[in-house]
């Protein structure tokens, strides 16, 4: 498809304004003939050419439609021939600026005035008498001549001239607005049937049917077509509140075309766990989720998943096996195969009925479900859904496409388009009519649209992202003035989403992403111009070539080398490259040579991209680009920039968010005069600016501005950027010595900026000048427009009167923060639209009152509240309203109250929207007043209170989760408070030292219905959950119960039929109460226990033998449990892990090991004098096994050969084993690691590890190897033979050899033989002096060498070019080899990613 030449038009009419453009300068230039050959008249005549090939573009595309050949490539080459004409054409106007900048420098010392040297007079380039000059007469000629053929071309192609071009009828600009929430047709029966099994479960166990609950896993797969919905209906069940509630974890996982375990194993536990987890290989981060989601019931959803893989599949569910009942995974797909392989019953979503086709058409195209308002278009509308065949992507795209259509000729043009008519495929009916909407996109969408096609599928970017690189490549370029540019690239982003082109992460709201279906139109329309690594070079083959292509992206590896981008360097007219890593807060990692040299290849570059990368500095050559106008550099490790920057004289943004190591901006950076965007948001180290900043007079964005006392750095250099908006953070406030400063600043003058932070410095002791401050503070009024205000660690006795009146009826959010002066609060309770307030650190706040609310219905749309460290604040006056229904704070759903230690009385009357409510160290808020009716809350924590304060709280029907911590004189919960917590879910209770009960009899949890989980912590008096001699049953929901540190506690609840995790630390009492063995009558019943941990325990610990009582056990923790010396037999027979660890009087192991048939992981830890003369017999189900610290330990487990399963052996600290058993170790082992058995006799090269075919991880230190660490080579060559062989597995990717004290040189071999390896750790060895002489194995990618003092020099042949990090700590020899520039090995080591000496980044 070759549609994309619809877009051309608007392309030429950007060329149409740089000629007019450039022939006013020629015009206005001193001296004859302009330009040395080109004159106006050559300009008139490009121009005159460029409207005859614009003219027939409407019939040349219609033709290629039908037939690709002459008209396509001819189509081709005017695409082409724009570009490079655009391109030349910017370089006469960088030269242009450049000659005036000169001419105006000269002018100022008296000398002539200035001319344009753009082209010399002689015709051989040789002879130019700038030889600098960007632009050379050929190309000028070459230009030329293409425009001449292809107007030539035109006749013989019998292209005719458009009467009406077809955007003339679609360049009214639609409404900014977007559209409402988008409608859900059609879909009824699939939602409720799926929500019911989501959510149905959750009835079962609340109504007490556990029983009939599906223990297993379920998938729930939706499949169908795409653009059919499945995503849509995905989102819309992933965030409907009943499901949310059900589900105690969730993630959202885009799959998309590449199934790859590693890679969604990562996005899943970073949802869940909201943890890093780069580097670490697929069974760690495995281990990990699986630990995340044990005994949890979670729900993951898998969108878009096209793997037909069996094996891949089952490898991503092993974690989830370990989640609790109810779980599910919701998979997306248009395959019927990858169904098959989840071996789930499908929901299948077939095409919408017509009406319902009709009614979401009319939807996006008139904002109304039918065409009662407009009958004269129902006719014509049915028609047209019928053209979508079903597809809710196809109505919803045609929806958008007729939005500004209200004539129905122009719906019958959409209905009679040619389009229809071409022949189709398999799935063209959606894609038609994909292209049919892009055909009649307003010219001014249709390149921001095709832009799009350099990002991969199911990426997803911020809207101002987007927009500062369709700036970049001058898509607003021509009459719009320089204070709306901004503006204007939002409306046309806003547009693109209210056309359904671009659709709102259902993840991250700040986030936009493109169809599936719409990214292969973008690529399809972009052809050879678009490149982006996953999808290489667009869908026509005839025109990919690496030097047409345009715009590129780089979906980067952790490891950026210059073999993984050979290919940008190719691509010598590229105008776009962005770097695209989103892996939560890691970095990739590039070496500044291999930067440089991409960099130096890409001459006219535009936009350029590194956002996320560890770089610590910039290559000199960027100051090259002179068509650079976007440079992102935000969230890397850049210390500062170079000064060539200064000569970027076409840059308009500058991004340097997040770079937290940046510490200076060099001076150059004010010559940028076209500079529009600075962004130095979240740049810690930042503390001074350039001087005369001002002189930017362009700039729109300056997000902070640190004030400093010289001049070009002071405040008042703010009074020359008119045009500033968005955020600006200014510190260092207390540098501000003329108040004349803050009144030039003139920050009521700029309109645009919606959020300001006003911050003082932090400490400068007795310096302050509170009423200078405050003269301060009254002039840096902002304007009315403003959203977001935050004043902290002013020094002034009251605020600036600016905040006293409603004029800021725009304020969304207020902090004022550290203003330790402050006595009276302004009354903020008028400012309408005020949904966050946050008042921190306002010590001499004593009162807040009537004026705090100010008139009527105060805080009517506040939503948040924060009061924090007011330590004075005593008195909260209630507000007097005259009316019923002039409430304060009618609005507000989360409130905190922190570290108001004065505060008397109780909390405002009426809060009935409250969710969340915080109270902590307040300790005189108490009953003796009115109390509090919280029907909404659902969240209630309190700390450091008086144990009074619950009585204040009535009616809590709605509470979810309780938090109670340390409550002084909290003896037991009242009933009266109680009864209400029919919803409760979640009850934690901490340091409460006279805690002795929950509850005065069982009868009371019979109200705790919904109680999931409850943690008791850190409560000495605590003896027992009822009063007395009561017994209770838990709720039949109640399945986790954590009790630590209670010293106290004697007694158990009798019946806990539900429980599945059981944590008891520093309990000594209740120990022998749990599972006694010597009562197997006991009425405590735990058969659905999955999870025990005991800790800290001074008793014997017993397991029952009768069968069933731990029937459901999983994984069993017990340490530091000094009373325990021994463990007899433990009947679990489902029992999966079992940790033993810091239990010193341990004396022997249960016999009973291999009858648990489950077993996967033992470990045993520092059990100091565990004896095992014959270690007990193992499952061969185990896969992991941790043998850590138990020295007296004299035997290894016997015929461990046979445990076939075990992947993961681990042996430290084992100073008796002197040999391993017989028949050598377990075969499929894949991690082994053996550390200080220094007794260890048997010769390494008996150990069998070749053997290991599976082995891919090995640690190894030389006192444990069996004398082989002890040699001068290691290994040790004998008889000429390949010593590495007779050592290791070939199948090695890491190896970790520590503590070798005597080895001096390693042996050749280790390249050959270990050839896929790539870790390696050197550690420790003091006389090593050689590495291999043949060299490193070419796979490796990590090696560090740490404390090897005698190492001087690496291989001869130098490092492998894999090497994607290098670590070198305490090798002062090796190190000023390896120092950057100046040692002799640098040149050997620049091109590595990530360089590390002695713990400093260098590179």
């Amino acid at each position: 498809m070759a549609i994309g030449e619809i877009l051309l038009s608007a392309f030429l009419q950007v060329l149409f304004e740089k000629l007019a453009s450039l022939g006013l300068d020629h015009a206005q230039r001193e001296g004859a003939p302009p330009f040395f050959g080109i004159s106006i008249d050559l300009l008139h005549k490009w121009k005159k050419m460029l409207v005859t090939i614009n003219a027939v573009l409407g019939d040349a595309e219609d033709k290629q439609l039908t037939n690709k050949g002459p008209v396509k490539l001819w189509l081709d080459d005017v695409r082409d021939l724009a570009y490079d004409m655009e391109d030349l054409l910017d370089e006469f106007a960088i030269e242009a600026t450049q000659a005036k900048s000169k001419a105006e420098s000269s002018t100022s010392r008296g000398l002539v005035k200035w001319k344009f040297p753009f082209i010399s007079q002689h015709k051989s380039s040789t002879s130019n008498p700038n030889p600098h000059s960007l632009v050379s007469e050929i190309e000028v000629q070459n230009i030329s001549e293409r425009l001449e053929e292809i107007v030539t071309m035109k006749s013989h192609l019998n292209l005719i001239e458009s009467v009406v071009h077809r955007s003339d009828h679609t360049d009214k600009r639609l409404p900014s607005s977007s559209l409402p929430e988008p409608q859900f047709f059609g879909r009824e029966k699939e939602e409720a049937e799926i929500l019911k099994l989501l959510t149905g479960e959750a009835e079962k166990l609340l109504n007490g049917e556990a029983e009939n609950v599906n223990t297993t896993l379920s998938i729930v797969p939706v499949v169908g077509m795409g653009g059919i919905g499945k995503t849509a209906l995905a989102q819309r069940l992933y965030n409907d509140v009943k499901v949310s509630s059900c589900f105690e974890k969730r993630a959202w996982v885009c799959v998309s075309d590449v199934f790859n375990v590693l890679d969604i194993t990562k996005t899943i536990l970073r949802s869940i766990a909201k943890v890093s987890n780069e580097g670490e290989d697929l069974n760690r981060l495995q281990v990990k989720l699986k630990d995340s989601l044990s005994g949890k019931k979670f729900l993951v959803v898998l969108d878009d998943v096209w793997n037909e893989n069996y094996e891949q599949w089952t490898a991503l569910l092993k974690p989830f096996e370990a989640g609790a009942k109810g779980s599910k995974i919701i998979i997306t797909t248009r395959n019927y195969t990858v169904v098959s392989i989840t071996g789930a019953s499908s929901y299948p979503l077939k095409e919408l009925s017509l009406d319902n086709c009709t009614s979401l058409l009319a939807f996006h195209a008139l904002k109304t479900t039918s065409f009662e308002r407009h009958p004269d278009l129902e006719t014509i509308g049915k028609n047209i859904a019928e053209k979508c065949k079903g597809s809710p992507l196809a109505a919803k795209i045609l929806g958008g496409l007729l939005r500004d259509k209200g004539n129905p000729d122009q719906w019958e043009a959409i209905l009679n388009n040619k389009m229809w008519d071409l022949p189709m495929g398999e799935n063209d009916e959606v894609f038609r009519v994909l292209k049919l909407s892009y055909v009649h996109l307003p010219s001014y969408l249709k390149r921001c649209f095709v832009y799009c096609a350099i990002f991969p599928k199911d990426y997803e970017i911020e809207r101002d992202e987007l927009v500062h690189l369709w700036i970049a490549e001058g898509f607003f370029d021509g009459g719009r003035s320089k204070d709306n540019i901004l503006k204007w690239g939002r409306a046309h982003f806003d547009e693109l989403v209210s056309r359904s082109f671009l659709q709102q992460s259902s993840v991250n709201a700040s986030k936009f992403s493109m169809h599936d279906l719409l990214n292969e139109l973008a690529k399809s329309i972009a052809g050879g111009t678009c490149f982006n690594s996953e999808s290489q070079l667009a869908y026509d083959e005839d025109d990919a070539s690496p030097g047409k292509v345009r715009y590129a992206s780089f979906t980067s590896l952790r490891y950026v080398s210059s073999k993984c981008i050979g290919a940008y360097h190719q691509m010598n007219v590229l105008r776009s490259l962005i770097f695209l890593y989103d892996r939560g807060d890691d970095k990739f990692h590039i070496s500044n040579k291999v930067l440089h040299d991409l960099l130096t290849k890409l001459k006219y570059l535009r936009g350029f991209s590194l956002s996320h990368c560890s770089i610590i500095e910039v290559p000199d050559c960027v100051g090259d680009l002179k068509y650079l106008r976007h440079l992102n550099f935000s969230y890397t490790n850049i210390k500062r920039l170079p000064e060539s920057i200064g000569s970027l004289c076409k840059l308009q943004a500058l991004i340097l968010k997040g770079c937290q190591e940046l510490s200076l901006l060099p001076q150059g950076i004010t010559k940028l005069v076209n500079l529009q965007f600075l962004d130095i948001r979240d740049t810690r180290s930042l503390k001074e600016m350039p001087l005369n900043i001002s002189n930017l007079k362009n700039l729109m964005i300056l997000s902070k501005f640190v004030v400093g006392p010289d001049k070009g750095s002071r405040l008042k250099e703010l009074k020359n950027l008119p045009y500033l908006q968005g955020e600006l953070f200014i510190s260092e406030l207390q540098k501000v010595e003329e108040v004349r400063d803050a009144v030039d600043a003139n920050l009521i003058g700029k309109r645009g900026l919606s959020n300001l932070f006003l911050h003082w410095g932090e400490n400068f002791g007795n310096l302050r000048n509170g009423n200078h401050e405050a003269l301060v503070i009254h002039s840096l009024r902002p304007h009315t427009n403003l959203k977001h205000l935050s004043i902290s660690h002013y020094g002034g006795a009251r605020f600036p009167s600016w905040l006293d009146g409603p004029s800021y009826s725009k304020i969304v959010s207020l902090c004022l923060q550290d203003c330790p002066n402050v006595a009276l609060l302004p009354p903020l309770g008028q400012l309408p639209s005020l949904r966050e307030l946050s008042l921190e650190g306002l010590h001499a706040i004593s009162t807040i009152g009537p004026k705090f609310y100010g008139g009527k219905m105060p805080f009517s749309s506040l939503t948040t509240l924060k009061l924090e460290e007011m330590l004075t604040w005593k008195d909260w006056s209630c507000y007097a309203g005259c009316q019923e229904e002039d409430v304060p704070f009618s609005c507000l759903q989360h409130l905190v109250l922190r570290g108001c230690h004065s505060l008397v009385g109780t909390l405002p009357g009426q809060l009935d929207l409250l969710k969340k409510l915080e109270i902590h160290s307040s300790p005189h808020l108490n009953s003796l007043t009115n109390v509090v009716c919280l029907p909404s809350l659902c969240e209630l924590s309190l700390e450091d209170c008086n144990g009074e304060i619950l009585k204040i709280f009535v009616n809590l029907t709605s509470l979810t989760v309780l938090s109670i911590e340390n409550l002084a004189e909290l003896v037991c919960l009242d009933h009266g408070f109680t009864s209400y917590l029919v919803h409760l879910k979640e009850l934690y209770i901490g340091q409460c030292d006279k805690l002795e009960h929950l509850w005065q009899n069982g009868k009371e949890m019979q109200n705790l219905a919904c109680l999931q989980s409850v943690v008791i912590d850190s409560c000495p008096q605590f003896t027992s959950f009822v009063a007395g001699d009561g017994e209770m049953e838990l709720s039949h929901n109640l399945e986790k119960i954590e009790l630590r540190n209670c010293v106290s506690l004697e007694k158990l609840p009798s019946k806990m039929c539900t429980l599945k995790r059981l944590t008891i630390k520093n309990c000594p009492k209740i120990m022998g109460l749990i599972i006694s063995q010597d009562d197997p009558n006991s009425n405590i019943s735990i058969s659905q226990l999955e999870c025990l941990v005991i800790s800290e325990c001074d008793s014997s610990i017993s397991f029952p033998v009768a069968k069933g009582r731990l029937a459901s056990l999983k994984l069993l923790s017990i340490e530091k449990c000094g009373g325990v010396e021994y463990l007899k037999e433990i009947t679990a027979e489902s029992l999966k892990s079992l940790y033993i660890e810091r239990c010193e009087n341990l004396v022997s192991l249960p016999q009973c090991l291999h009858t648990l048939s489950h077993l996967t992981i033992l470990s045993l830890d520092e059990c100091p004098i565990l004896e095992i003369e014959d270690f007990p017999p193992l499952p061969i189900t185990l896969v992991r096994l941790v043998l850590w610290s138990v020295p007296k330990m004299k035997s290894l487990p016997k015929e461990w050969h046979h445990l076939r399963s075990l992947r993961e052996l681990l042996i430290s600290c084992c100073e008796n084993i002197k040999c391993l058993p017989e028949g050598g170790l377990p075969p499929n082992l894949w991690y082994f690691s053996i550390r200080k058995c220094e007794n260890m006799k048997q010769p390494l090269r008996e150990w069998g590890l070749p053997m290991l075919t599976s082995l891919e991880h090995l640690l190894m230190e030389g006192n444990s190897m069996g004398g082989e660490g002890d040699k001068v080579w290691f290994p040790s060559v004998e008889d000429d033979e390949d010593a590495w062989s007779l050592l290791f597995p070939s199948s090695l990717t890491e190896l970790h050899l520590r503590d070798m004290r005597n080895v001096e040189s390693l042996s050749s071999g280790l390249r050959n033989h270990l050839s896929s390896l790539q870790r390696l750790w050197i550690t420790d060895w003091p006389k090593l002096r050689d590495l291999p002489e043949d060299g490193l194995p070419s796979s490796l990618q990590y090696l560090w060498i740490e404390r090897c003092e005698n190492l001087r020099y690496l291989p001869e042949d130098g490092l492998p070019p894999s090497l994607r990090w290098l670590d070198i700590e305490g090798c002062e020899n090796l190190k000023d080899r390896c120092s950057k520039h100046s040692g002799n090995y640098w040149p050997l080591i620049q091109d590595i990613p990530l360089i590390n000496i002695d713990n400093v980044r260098i590179q």
